[in-house]
């Protein structure tokens, strides 16, 4: 059977055609598109195949902390919870709080900003800040085992709520001493979680992103990831960009997003991304400028 994809959009045309497998049904290429969406993040989304996250694929943040992984989760997850009146998604989405350092305070904060920005009024931002944070499952496992049972219970969730199609895990990183004291134990635990996160995306076919402070994962066969690294940059005068609510002679904070997962040293610096953080938490994309360009960093972008 020959399946076409047809849109009046020819570039939405082109980035479903991108996500086509030659041997899906028509059930798994409607599943897929449809939990198949963009980030909302200009120096997140243009790193991703089609600009948009995907289940055929997770995505791996890597960085050192206060390096910004955290902070593009949680934008991440505020365009998928917002309504389309916010230029939102409006879906569920579940976060693996497995370093317990997520803060609903700063989730809702940046909630009500992006929806006040959006001409919602004040009152009306708290409704849908509320509504927006309704739509988020927050789990918070103490050890590997917890994540890999709760791995597992998410499969039934997903399968119960098939709008949800976000799964964010912050970080796997969270238990490296634990797993390096017991590698017998708890290394081939969290290795099982990886198997679990990729079975559960092939299964309920959900988008992953995934924080991860080294940029070397033993990453089980068949799991497909697209590695980004994430960095900081010394601070700059951003132009242009009325909604930082700052000066023009205050300084921000810098951040990068390269392909590759890891700083070399190489000169590949047109690969690379900037954005800033915004007072209410909001990454913001600033244009590649020739002084943000003392930086060495590597591109490759791997698929295992």
């Amino acid at each position: 059977m020959a399946m076409a994809v047809v849109s009046q959009d020819a570039s939405a045309g082109v980035r479903a055609a991108a996500l086509v497998a030659p041997d899906e049904t028509a059930y798994d290429l409607f599943q897929m598109l449809r939990n198949s969406r963009g980030t909302a993040l200009p120096c997140f989304d243009e790193h991703l195949p089609a600009g948009i996250l995907s289940p055929d694929y997770a995505v791996v943040l890597h960085g050192e902390p206060s390096t910004g992984k955290s902070v593009l989760l949680r934008n991440i997850l505020a365009t998928h919870l917002l309504p389309k009146a916010c230029d939102g998604h409006g879906l569920p989405s579940v976060l693996v709080d497995a370093d317990n350092a997520f803060d609903v305070w700063l989730l809702a904060k940046l909630l009500q900003d992006r929806a006040r920005r959006s001409g919602v009024n004040s009152e009306e931002a708290v409704d849908l800040v509320t509504d927006a944070l309704g739509r988020l499952l927050v789990f918070r496992p103490c050890e590997p085992l917890d994540l890999l049972q709760q791995l597992r219970q998410l499969r039934s969730i997903f399968s119960s709520n098939p709008t949800a199609g976000l799964l964010v895990i912050d970080s796997m990183s969270a238990w490296q001493s634990m797993t390096a004291a017991f590698p017998r134990s708890a290394g081939a635990t969290l290795k099982e979680c990886w198997r679990a996160v990729a079975r559960l995306q092939q299964e309920a076919s959900v988008a992953a992103v995934i924080a991860h402070r080294d940029a070397a994962v033993e990453f089980p066969l068949h799991f497909e990831a697209i590695h980004l690294g994430v960095g900081c940059c010394p601070k700059v005068q951003p132009k242009g960009e009325e909604h930082l609510e700052a000066s023009a002679h205050s300084e921000h904070e810098c951040f990068y997003i390269a392909p590759g997962g890891k700083v070399l040293d190489s000169s590949a610096l047109d690969a690379q991304t900037f954005f800033v953080i915004s007072p209410a938490g909001e990454v913001v994309t600033i244009p590649t400028q020739p002084e943000l360009r003392p930086l060495s960093l590597s591109v490759g972008h791997n698929h295992f």
